[in-house]
């Protein structure tokens, strides 16, 4: 892991952190490929400027309430604002249900076909969140629970740190190894996996379907992966609103592609 990226420049060292780096190109990568798509449909780069504002504040504004709502005793313990400025403190399905009930409704106003966008938004967004669980690996964040499988890598530095510098633990378990899943990349490969199942099977799917069948794929991951992750939720949170929630849209997705394939017949042109 590396959360510090460190090279020379005209000889002088630059320093960044990598989570800030790859978020960023996660973001650039999304911004690239949805301009090119919105802009087929013959939107103004202003209007698409719009859009992006009012997607990136929903998102911003759902992840943060759904983190803070799920995680309400650590922000009073810590006496940590809901507005903080703090790059963090993020749930991602609650900025990708926010945001994506705004783009429903601004893509309805401007009469698109929403259908059609939303299919050819999917790969961009899945091969982005690769790209940014890439940076969360870097960051030591986001990490499995302990384990000594074969693919297991070492806990994030500072936890490891943290524990090591300990003259309790260290006398207790000296020198300690401690090895994780590496949920990061459990994550960010099976959403490549997604993009390389639908790139195989889009011929055989209507309008619609793309990313109804992605949506039901990336839950069904995010639902395997949950029980390998270590999280500082509650057992409600970890037992009952995630499992419940990944398991509504993996329904709720079947449903979806029941329906469209009943209602429409048109084939999605990628």
């Amino acid at each position: 892991m590396l959360p510090i990226i460190k090279f020379d420049l005209f000889n002088q060292i630059i320093y960044l952190k990598a989570y800030d780096v790859f978020i960023l190109l996660s973001i650039l990568t999304g911004l690239i490929f949805s301009f090119s798509v919105l802009k087929k449909y013959g939107l103004v780069s202003k209007a698409i400027l719009s859009i992006y504002f009012f997607i990136a504040i929903s998102f911003i504004v759902g992840a943060r309430l759904l983190n803070f709502i799920l995680q309400y005793p650590k922000y009073k313990q810590a006496e940590i604002s809901l507005f903080t400025l703090e790059f963090g403190y993020f749930s991602l399905y609650g900025g990708i249900i926010l945001s994506f009930i705004v783009l429903i409704v601004l893509l309805n106003l401007k009469k698109l076909d929403i259908l059609d966008i939303l299919d050819k938004l999917t790969l961009p967004f899945l091969f982005s969140f690769f790209i940014m669980k890439i940076g969360c690996y870097l960051n030591g964040c986001c990490y499995g629970k302990p384990t000594k499988s074969w693919f297991a890598v070492p806990l994030p530095i500072n936890q490891q740190a943290t524990l090591t510098n300990n003259p309790l633990v260290s006398s207790i378990f000296g020198k300690l190894d401690i090895r994780v899943y590496p949920t990061q990349f459990m994550e960010g490969f099976g959403a490549v996996l997604i993009i390389i199942i639908i790139l195989i099977i889009r011929k055989k799917l209507i309008k619609g379907q793309i990313f109804i069948v992605s949506a039901g794929l990336f839950s069904l991951l995010r639902l395997v992966v949950l029980s390998y992750r270590q999280l500082p939720y509650s057992d409600f949170v970890l037992k009952y609103f995630y499992p419940r929630l990944y398991s509504l849209i993996i329904i709720t997705a079947v449903i979806g592609f029941v329906i469209i394939h009943l209602f429409n017949s048109k084939a999605p042109s990628l």
